[in-house]
């Protein structure tokens, strides 16, 4: 996926810049600049997302695409210009289409079914939540390491019910709100019983030298 990324990041370059793509996509979107858009992210989304659909990856790919122009436009003015626009725009446009899987995959499952799962699926979860960030091979070495420290100290310092929580949500990437009609809670609940888990293994980690806000920034 990292090469199809430059690759476009190198022909969008030939044809609009950063500052055209947002002044075209401002306030009345121009037309022509969306569906522009929409035919760059349906190319990309078919090839990114072909590992994790079975069938109908055409028609999931339209529904994502569709789903992203909307996230994107209303996303707009967090873009910062750091990366190429389109390479942005993509990376809004997988997570979209991911999640969407995640969310189908998980839905109407119990606490067991979400915690219960072999091997082979925690390994296509994990890949899903990387190609999600688009990190390089060393990046996901980094990740692969710091997420088995991570799971040592969950079996050690959690209960049983905060560690089935975080395993869900952080390991499978499981949609919050997923997670808590299988729990019975409500969400309010079930932040609580992750901000305790957290604090948990913040302490912890500190203890063993490591650095808790750069692990648990995104739970």
């Amino acid at each position: 996926m990292l090469h199809w990324f430059r690759r476009r990041r190198q022909k969008a370059k030939s044809y609009r810049s950063n500052s055209e793509w947002t002044r075209l996509l401002s306030d009345t979107p121009d037309n022509q600049a969306l569906e522009e858009l929409r035919q760059i992210l349906l190319r990309g989304l078919r090839s990114s997302l072909a590992p994790y659909v079975d069938r109908e990856l055409d028609q999931f790919a339209e529904d994502t695409a569709q789903e992203a122009l909307l996230r994107i436009l209303n996303k707009l003015d967090t873009f910062k210009g750091e990366s190429g626009f389109i390479s942005w725009a993509m990376k809004v446009a997988v997570r979209e289409g991911l999640s969407e899987l995640r969310r189908k995959k998980w839905k109407d499952s119990s606490l067991e079914d979400l915690t219960r799962g072999d091997e082979k699926n925690r390994r296509t979860d994990r890949s899903m939540a990387m190609a999600s960030s688009a990190a390089g091979p060393d990046e996901q070495a980094h990740v692969s390491m710091i997420l088995a420290a991570v799971m040592e100290m969950m079996e050690k310092e959690l209960t049983d019910k905060q560690r089935k929580a975080l395993d869900a949500i952080m390991v499978q990437q499981i949609p919050m709100t997923v997670v808590a009609d299988a729990m019975g809670m409500s969400r309010n609940a079930l932040y609580k019983l992750i901000h305790d888990a957290r604090m948990k293994l913040r302490k912890k980690m500190m203890e063993s030298g490591m650095d808790p806000e750069e692990i648990l920034r995104d739970l």
